[in-house]
């Protein structure tokens, strides 16, 4: 945690890099500055193994699954998977949980059940594991995808806090009210383009896998958005409320926005960057001293 209290993730596109590729990018992250670097799910690569890659070439960023698909591997295994990352690279590991969706788990063979139920039998089978090895004595923080008010509940009462995508402002204090002492994950992409069409086409872009997912549309519908706002694209206005863009200095007023209203951690995807060489990531690190600075003086 930092001395203003928000700290700043970036996420690892790690099925579309080589394991070479994927190395640079963690170092790089480290050196811009960033406190961790999280890991998706998604058909490719696992996340555990990328973990440890990224783990064994940097020396004090932290790194999670953001998210580790509780259907691919059972608690017991997943456990095991966790607390080996902390046994081998010291305790800079963070466990990130969820259910996915049904698209993309149905076609693994795995039948879809309602999401707390799946969650709460998997935490209760992950605490009652034992591990049969020297297993570190620490507590790996774990923290759970969440859309609607029955996930974040229970990310509440049973992990370190949660995770929310493309999801309003306003909800951030909704989910924040819900979830109580945890910590607020905001993954947000961000584009750092100051012309509008251009940043909105990247945006579009970015989302264009999650516009055709029910689950979202669920929880936009009930943000107040009408199926209108997220066919074709997504309006301007539907792409305005969930994505920031622009210079430093509107970045760094959007940033602040999700914090005052209760988010702790910012996971960015950055967008309209080159982050294959160094320079890449200079605005990185520019609006993540912004933001510190703006909240270290708010605190004053």
């Amino acid at each position: 945690m930092t001395e203003s209290g928000i700290t700043f993730g970036v996420m690892c596109a790690a099925d579309m890099m080589s394991s070479a590729g994927i190395q640079q990018f963690a170092k790089q992250a480290e050196a811009a500055g960033l406190d961790q670097i999280w890991i998706p799910e998604l058909l490719g690569r696992d996340p555990f193994l990328t973990a440890a890659l990224i783990l064994r070439v940097t020396d004090q960023i932290r790194v999670g699954t953001a998210i580790a698909n509780v259907y691919v591997r059972d608690a017991r295994a997943t456990k095991s998977a966790a607390y080996s990352l902390v046994d081998a690279f010291g305790d800079r590991f963070d466990l990130g949980l969820g259910v996915s969706n049904p698209v993309g788990n149905v076609p693994r063979g795995h039948a879809w059940l309602p999401p707390v139920t799946k969650l709460q039998d998997f935490v209760d089978r992950y605490d009652a594991a034992e591990l049969y090895f020297h297993a570190p004595e620490v507590l790996v923080p774990r923290y759970l995808a969440a859309h609607g008010p029955k996930l974040m509940k229970l990310a509440g009462e049973r992990f370190d806090g949660a995770f929310t995508y493309l999801q309003t402002l306003e909800y951030s204090q909704t989910a924040k009210a819900l979830l109580g002492d945890g910590r607020l994950n905001l993954m947000q992409p961000t584009v750092f383009l100051e012309d509008p069409v251009s940043a909105r086409a990247l945006a579009r872009k970015a989302i264009k896998i999650y516009l055709p997912l029910e689950n979202y549309h669920r929880a936009w519908r009930e943000r107040g958005f009408v199926d209108a706002d997220f066919t074709h694209g997504g309006t301007d206005d539907f792409i305005d409320a969930l994505i920031p863009w622009g210079d430093i200095a509107d970045l760094t007023q959007a940033y602040q926005k999700q914090i005052d209203h209760g988010v702790g951690h910012i996971i960015m995807t950055p967008l309209g960057l080159e982050l294959d060489h160094k320079a890449g990531w200079a605005p990185v690190s520019q609006l993540i001293d912004a933001v510190r600075l703006g909240a270290q003086s708010a605190s004053v």
